[in-house]
């Protein structure tokens, strides 16, 4: 319950701030107007406004004093300057016609600018996301991914086996079949599958993608095709994608075969990766199932592609396949680095935590669920900034359902 002195309190405070606004208004109307012995009359109540005093108001009385020729007219100026006032150019030409005369004027000058603070705060270094096409995942329909996700195996704690578990699972459903279905998602080719029909590289993708994505881990469709498949026969395949968080980059997951392709390192490699080697990589089977048992004929599917989304061209793009259809694609690019964004980026936005400076991460992964400062994890992805004086540095990630992504600095100076 509020007490009667509470209230007194408030209500003084708020005649109080009243007050201030009429007095500055008033100060303000007198200055515009040269009336100077008005502005002059008012300093008693111009000094209690602590905010404004240093900066406005005693600059404003020494110039008011110098016109109407009062003896000690820049004593305001100089307790103002000794305060820490600097913004001597807000009051130009004022100042200058008022007090530009003086011998010493240039030394009143000189001080005034050593007055100038540095900035109480300086974010130095940010992380920032790369330009990229907009991300299109290959998903079912918002309502029916639950019903999907109770389908498909329980996800394991990290995206890579998760993912793998799927390639694998997928390409256990059926044997592969020249087949398509004229419609529907991987819900219904799950019912028709359990009813024994059989269908292609395009199903079981569609399957590994939209079953990753309710799963949480970011995928979609890619669409290969030979070098020459504007004409003939066989000349597409298709097989899924997904950004993989412990690996921090997108990984090839075929699900027909259920593999995917490694370096010498044994690096698992994404489809740019892939594209730009002159070698075949090597297939590795994703669990007990499946596997590419002739490297070199499927790796030929590799040197032309597109994604869900998105289809790049360096040297022009055909638009004709196997002579009856047209490639269609939302998004026609020069170049494969747009269709594939780091999803561990983030963008950094300023924000305010108690009055003061704070960063707010925006995340690049679209299942984020919160991030991280230097491990000290926060939903809302919002930490104050620290403002004692010196260097700071931060390590500032982005937090999903497998855990934390790979880290970006944070950098400001404190004074």
């Amino acid at each position: 319950m509020t007490t009667p002195a509470r209230r007194v309190s408030r209500a003084d405070h708020r005649s109080g701030t009243a007050k201030i606004a009429r007095v500055r208004t008033i100060a303000q109307d007198a200055m515009s107007g040269a009336r100077w012995w008005t502005l002059i009359d008012l300093e008693s109540t111009l000094r209690s406004d602590t905010e404004f005093w240093r900066d406005l108001w005693a600059p404003c009385l020494a110039i008011a004093a110098r016109k109407v020729g009062l003896p000690d007219a820049r004593r305001h100026l100089e307790e103002a300057i000794d305060e820490g006032f600097h913004q001597l150019d807000q009051f130009e030409p004022e100042l200058g016609r008022a007090f530009g005369a003086d011998p010493d004027w240039d030394e009143v000058v000189e001080r005034a600018r050593a007055n100038v603070p540095g900035p109480p705060l300086r974010i130095t270094d940010w992380p920032e996301p790369a330009p990229a096409a907009p991300l299109e995942l290959d998903r079912v329909e918002p309502h029916r991914e639950e019903s999907l996700r109770r389908r498909l195996p329980r996800p394991a704690s990290g995206a890579w086996i998760t993912a793998r578990m799927m390639t694998d699972w997928v390409a256990g459903l059926w044997r592969h079949a020249n087949v398509r279905i004229n419609a529907g998602d991987s819900l219904d080719i799950l019912e028709q599958v359990a009813l024994g029909a059989r269908y292609s590289c395009v199903e079981f993708s569609a399957v590994l993608a939209q079953g990753l994505n309710a799963l949480r881990i970011p995928a979609r469709r890619v669409y290969l095709r030979r070098g020459d498949y504007h004409d003939g026969v066989g000349k597409g395949h298709v097989v899924a994608e997904a950004w993989i968080d412990d690996l921090d980059s997108w990984v090839v997951l075929d699900g027909q075969h259920g593999a995917y392709w490694v370096d010498e390192e044994a690096r698992p490699l994404g489809l740019p990766e892939l594209q730009a080697r002159e070698a075949p990589a090597r297939p590795v089977a994703a669990g007990q199932r499946g596997g590419i048992k002739e490297p070199g004929m499927w790796f030929a599917y590799f040197s032309h592609a597109s994604v869900t989304g998105a289809t790049w061209a360096p040297k022009g793009f055909v638009p004709t396949f196997q002579r009856r259809f047209v490639l269609e694609t939302d998004r026609l690019l020069r170049d494969s680095a747009a269709a594939y964004p780091r999803l561990s980026d983030m963008a950094v936005a300023v924000a305010t935590v108690d009055a003061a400076p704070a960063i707010r991460i925006s995340p690049c992964h679209p299942y984020a669920t919160g991030g991280a400062m230097d491990g000290k994890e926060r939903n809302e992805a919002t930490w104050p900034l620290s403002l004692t004086g010196g260097e700071h540095r931060a390590e500032l990630a982005t937090r999903t359902p497998y855990g934390l992504l790979t880290p970006r600095e944070l950098r400001w100076v404190a004074s």
